[in-house]
């Protein structure tokens, strides 16, 4: 049984990767001192939006320009309606209330990218190439993650409120045991 034809286990064997030669990291560095970027306000905002497709990665809360702009003042009207339902009473309460609203708003931006998604493959002839299979992965990744992040801060909200309710009697609610018998 000693046969040492047998496949080996364990990690594959280490590839090195290519080095790159002297002479040609020098011309790439001197090629990258000629590059100087966008020079106006306008191209410097432009090029920052490089990589936004869908802006479900976006670092702005409501998205500002762009074909994913949106409004402000919709959002503070979210904000608004949640703060009214909620009626949150001190600093962690009014966060949590903040964060249901930031979930919900960033949910609302997936179903948005979803539908765009399906609407621009729908519009394409039947011979086009579809969108990326990772393309809805990720949107129904950042639904999932979102939507457990807005229900965790509901849970913790809940829990407060309830916790807060129960420390301060109800008005009405002040009777003593001896009067109630």
């Amino acid at each position: 049984m000693g046969n040492n034809s047998e496949p080996k286990s364990g990690p594959p064997p280490q590839t090195e990767t290519p080095r790159v030669s002297s002479r040609k990291l020098e011309s790439n560095r001197k090629n990258a001192l000629n590059s100087t970027g966008p020079k106006s306000s306008r191209g410097k905002r432009f090029s920052s939006r490089n990589a936004l497709k869908h802006g479900l990665l976006s670092r702005e809360l409501v998205i500002g320009d762009g074909n994913g702009k949106e409004s402000i003042s919709e959002f503070q009207k979210l904000l608004a309606e949640l703060i009214e339902d909620f009626q949150p009473q001190g600093r962690a309460e009014l966060s949590l209330v903040e964060t249901v609203a930031i979930c919900d708003w960033r949910f609302r931006r997936t179903l948005r990218a979803e539908a765009e998604g399906i609407a621009s493959a729908a519009s394409r002839d039947i011979d086009s190439v579809l969108p990326a299979p990772y393309m809805t992965d990720m949107i129904l990744r950042y639904q999932t993650t979102v939507y457990r992040q807005k229900m965790q801060a509901l849970q913790l909200l809940e829990k407060l409120q309830q916790s807060r309710r129960k420390a301060k009697p109800m008005s009405g609610d002040t009777k003593s045991d001896t009067e109630e018998k």
